[in-house]
């Protein structure tokens, strides 16, 4: 994992929040709950990135920006 480089977007007409660890790359997707994905290196099992979808229902459920990934 590129601990280093962080890139952070946000797609506002999808409100959906995007976190990568380096550059994108291919990844496996896990589904953590009904709003997050982790995305995993398929050989290291690294999080590459996380993916947070309706992130104004997330927020108005979690009222914080929380997450524990399993390892």
């Amino acid at each position: 994992m590129e601990k280093n480089r962080l890139i952070v977007s946000y797609d506002k007409e999808a409100d959906v929040f995007y976190l990568s660890f380096g550059e994108p790359k291919t990844s496996v997707t896990e589904e953590l709950d009904d709003y997050v994905l982790v995305r995993r290196d398929p050989q290291t099992h690294d999080v590459t990135g996380i993916t947070i979808t309706n992130l104004t229902d997330y927020f108005a459920k979690k009222g914080e920006m929380k997450l524990e990934i399993p390892a």
